[in-house]
């Protein structure tokens, strides 16, 4: 039988950013975090996730559109053009 996935033990509220799109963020039981994003695709883009613990921190970024992909080359445009026109208006 195949593990049984994790049930998470704290999940925050989303977070919806300017833009309309929500983060979430769970933690599970055995110190794994899940972040999960709207409005897909994305591609990691910075991830630091070693070095001393005592004074380092975890860095996840996830990025739409040119940095580094070509997962969705237009969508920093869509996104600039969408915050031009709800400026106009």
């Amino acid at each position: 039988m195949a593990d049984q996935p994790l049930k998470a033990h704290f999940v925050a509220d989303p977070i919806e950013l300017p833009d309309g799109r929500r983060v979430r963020v769970s933690a599970y039981p055995d110190g794994s975090i899940r972040f999960r994003v709207d409005g897909l695709p994305y591609v990691l883009t910075e991830a630091y996730l070693s070095g001393n613990p005592e004074r380092d921190r975890a860095i996840l970024k996830i990025s739409p559109g040119k940095q580094g992909s070509n997962a969705s080359h237009n969508y920093a445009e869509l996104l600039e053009s969408r915050n031009k026109n709800e400026n106009k208006g």
